[in-house]
């Protein structure tokens, strides 16, 4: 039998960033500040406000979105919310 890899996918609520940049110290790889200074996915695609992006693992990601203040970043796997 073969495993299926979990699927995670990113999301960050560009409306509810505060700039505070724990996201970009704990994982500079995936988050940068974009044009306006908010939090930005890196290759990500922007819906409506927000940012998201697939990926096969999860990789920093979970830990910027247990660093954020206002808990606009928000971490699924497999279609149900990790963080």
């Amino acid at each position: 039998m073969v495993k299926k890899l979990a699927s995670y996918k990113v999301l960050i609520m560009r409306n509810e960033c505060v700039s505070c940049g724990n996201c970009i110290a704990l994982c500079p790889e995936y988050f940068e500040f974009d044009e306006d200074d908010l939090s930005h996915l890196k290759n990500s695609k922007r819906i409506d406000e927000n940012d998201e992006i697939e990926f096969d693992d999860v990789n920093c990601c979970l830990d910027a979105a247990l660093s954020c203040p206002v808990t606009c970043i928000h971490v699924y796997e497999d279609g149900e919310e990790i963080s």
